[in-house]
C-alpha cells in the first residue's frame, strides 16, 4: 500500500509579484520566547527548507510542500502538514520582525522527538512511522511567538534541496 497522507489540497492562488518581492529567496532565523532556535528559507512559492538549532526537535533538517497566503505587505501565513502527521501553520510579519506559530504535533512526532531528528533525505521512512501512531486526534498543541534574528538572501547554510524531492 502507498503512503498518501493527503486526500485532496484547495489552496488560495499566491500572488507572485508580491511574492517574489517579499519573499522568495528569503532566509529567516528566529527564536521562539522559549528559546527555541529555528531557521528556514523559502526557495519558492512551493516549498521551505528548515533546521531546527533549539528545543526537543534541534538536529531536525527538513523541506516540506508549503501553502503560503499574503495577508497585507510583510505578513504572510505559512502552512504545511509534515510527514510524521504534525501540522504547521505561522504568521510571519517581516515588517515587526515576529512569528506567530501554531503546531500541532502528532502523538508519535512529539513522543519519539529523537526519532524525527535528522534528514529527511535519509529519514524519510522513519519519520512516516511517527504519523502512524495514535490517532488522527492525538495532538500536543504549542503556541509559541518568535523574534526574528536576521533576514537575508538565499539558502545560507541549508542544505540545497531537489524541488523534485517527495515531501510527505
Amino acid at each position: 500500500m502507498s503512503y498518501q497522507p493527503l486526500i485532496g489540497v484547495d489552496a488560495a492562488q499566491v500572488p507572485q509579484e508580491e511574492f517574489d518581492q517579499e519573499l522568495k529567496n528569503k532566509h529567516f532565523q528566529y527564536t521562539y520566547d522559549n528559546g527555541w532556535k529555528y531557521e528556514f528559507h523559502v526557495p519558492n512559492d512551493k516549498r521551505i527548507v528548515y533546521s531546527i538549532h533549539g528545543g526537543p526537535m534541534a538536529g531536525r533538517h527538513n523541506f516540506q510542500t508549503c501553502y503560503y497566503q499574503r495577508v497585507r505587505k510583510n505578513l504572510w501565513q505559512v502552512n504545511w502538514l509534515e510527514e510524521t502527521g504534525t501540522v504547521v501553520s505561522l504568521i510571519l510579519d517581516i515588517e515587526n520582525k515576529r512569528i506567530t506559530t501554531f503546531m500541532a504535533f502528532s502523538q508519535g512526532h512529539w513522543e519519539h522527538p529523537e526519532q524525527a531528528h535528522g534528514d529527511k533525505r535519509e529519514d524519510l521512512e522513519r519519520w512516516r512511522e511517527l504519523s502512524r501512531i495514535g490517532i488522527a486526534t492525538n495532538r500536543y498543541l504549542i503556541t509559541e511567538q518568535a523574534s526574528i534574528d536576521e533576514i537575508f538572501e538565499g539558502r545560507g547554510d541549508l542544505p540545497d534541496i531537489s524541488l523534485d524531492l517527495p515531501t510527505l
